[in-house]
C-alpha cells in the first residue's frame, strides 16, 4: 500500500467513515453518539473497548485514514470499531446505551492505556485503501457479512470508468480482492436487487430492514440457483442483468423468503430449503401448489414422478394418522368431534383410492 505518512492524530481529529459498508444508510453523516449507539447494540464492540482499556491501543494495527479537507478532520476508512472504542473510553457520555457496562469497563481500565492519540496511515485518496479492504474483509481473515461485501464491491464498481464489459469489470475486481469474477457478479446483482427491494419499502413486509435482513438468502436464491434466476428473468450475460427483471416474481420470492407467519417462520423456512425451492419453481404443478397453502416440503414432493408422489403421500398419511391416534386419549372432546367429522372425509377418499388401485 502506498501511503503518504504514518502519524498520530488526536482522537478528536478523527471521524467515522460515512460510507462504511457495515453501517446502515440511516447512519450516514450522523453524530458520533448515534453511530456509537448502533455499534454498541449491533456490532459488539464492548470486548474491544475493554481490551483497549486494559492493554492500550495495539500499535501494530494503525488506522487507515484520508483527510477531509472540508472540516480538517481525518476520515477513518479502516478501523471504525477501534475508533468507536477509543471515543467511548475518552468520552463515556457518547454511550447512550449499555451505560452500566461501559462504566464497569472504565472502572477496570488503566488510565495510562486510554489513548489520546492513535497511529494512522494517511492516504491521499479513499480509493487507495479500498483494494486492501477487499483482501481483509471480503476474502480475508476478518470477513464481513455478505451485505457489507456487496456494498463495498458496488462502491469499487462505481469507481471503474473503463469501457470494459460488466463481466470483465467483475473479473478485474475479483483479481483485486483475491476472489472469482462470477462471485463478484452475483454479489453485485444481488445488491442491485436489494436496492430495488429497499426502494419499494420491502414490499410492506413487517419488521424488515437493512439492519436485520438475511441478505445471504437473497444472494443464494436469486443468483446461485439457475431455476430461480430464470424465474426472475436475470441475465448474467447482459450489461444490465436486471434490465428485464420480472418484478411480480421478485415480489413473490421476497415474500417467500422474508414474510413471517405467527410462529415467526417464512414460507421457505430456512436457507437450506432454497435448493428445494429451486426444484419447486421449475415444476409448474409444484409451483402452483406452493403458491397456495402447500408447504415447501409438500410442494417438493410434487416435483417427482407419479409413482414417487404416490408412495410418499401414502407414507405421510400413515405417519400422520398414527400420530393422531397416539394423542387421541389426551385431547378435548371438541377436538374429538372435529376428528370424527374429518374421519368421514378420510374414509370417502380411502374408498375412492381403493377403487382406483384395485
Amino acid at each position: 500500500m502506498k501511503y503518504d505518512k504514518l502519524f498520530e492524530p488526536k482522537i478528536e481529529e478523527l471521524e467515522f467513515d460515512p460510507l462504511n459498508p457495515r453501517l446502515p444508510k440511516k447512519l450516514q453523516n450522523k453524530s458520533d453518539a448515534e453511530v456509537i449507539e448502533w455499534m454498541l447494540l449491533d456490532a459488539s464492540i464492548l470486548d474491544l473497548v475493554a481490551s483497549i482499556g486494559l492493554s492500550g491501543f495495539f500499535p501494530a494495527e494503525p488506522l487507515l485514514v484520508v483527510e477531509n479537507k472540508k472540516n480538517g478532520k481525518y476520515t477513518v476508512i479502516e478501523g471504525n470499531r477501534r475508533l468507536a472504542s477509543c471515543k467511548i473510553l475518552n468520552n463515556p457520555n457518547l454511550a447512550n446505551v449499555k451505560q452500566k457496562t461501559v462504566q464497569g469497563i472504565l472502572a477496570e481500565s488503566h488510565k495510562e492505556n486510554i489513548p489520546l492519540t492513535v497511529p494512522a496511515f494517511l492516504f491521499s485518496k479513499r480509493e487507495d485503501i479500498l483494494q486492501y479492504l477487499g483482501y481483509r474483509h471480503v476474502t480475508g481473515v476478518k470477513s464481513w457479512g455478505s451485505l457489507p461485501k456487496a456494498k463495498y464491491l458496488h462502491e469499487l464498481l462505481s469507481l471503474d470508468n473503463s469501457n470494459n464489459t460488466l463481466i470483465n469489470k467483475c473479473k478485474q475486481l475479483a483479481k483485486k480482492i483475491g476472489s472469482r469474477g462470477d462471485y463478484v457478479l452475483r454479489l453485485l446483482t444481488s445488491y442491485e436487487l436489494f436496492l430495488e427491494f429497499e426502494k419499494d419499502k420491502f414490499y410492506g413486509i413487517e419488521n424488515l430492514s437493512e439492519e436485520n435482513i438475511e441478505f445471504s438468502n437473497l444472494v443464494d436464491s436469486a443468483t446461485r440457483f439457475s431455476n430461480i434466476s430464470n424465474f426472475l428473468n436475470i441475465d448474467f450475460n447482459s450489461e444490465k442483468p436486471l434490465e428485464n427483471l420480472n418484478k411480480e416474481h421478485f415480489i413473490e420470492l421476497t415474500k417467500w423468503l422474508y414474510e413471517r407467519d405467527e410462529e415467526g417462520k417464512s414460507k421457505v423456512i430456512e436457507n437450506r430449503n432454497i435448493k428445494v425451492l429451486n426444484s419447486v419453481i421449475k415444476n409448474p404443478i409444484a409451483l402452483a401448489a406452493f403458491r397456495k397453502d402447500t408447504t415447501i416440503n409438500e410442494a417438493y414432493l410434487l416435483t417427482e414422478g407419479p409413482d414417487k408422489i404416490f408412495e410418499k403421500s401414502i407414507e405421510n398419511v400413515i405417519k400422520n394418522l398414527n400420530n393422531a391416534k397416539d394423542v387421541t386419549p389426551n385431547i378435548k372432546q371438541q377436538t374429538k368431534n372435529m376428528g370424527l367429522k374429518n374421519s368421514e372425509t378420510i374414509k370417502q377418499i380411502l374408498d375412492e383410492l381403493i377403487k382406483l388401485i384395485s
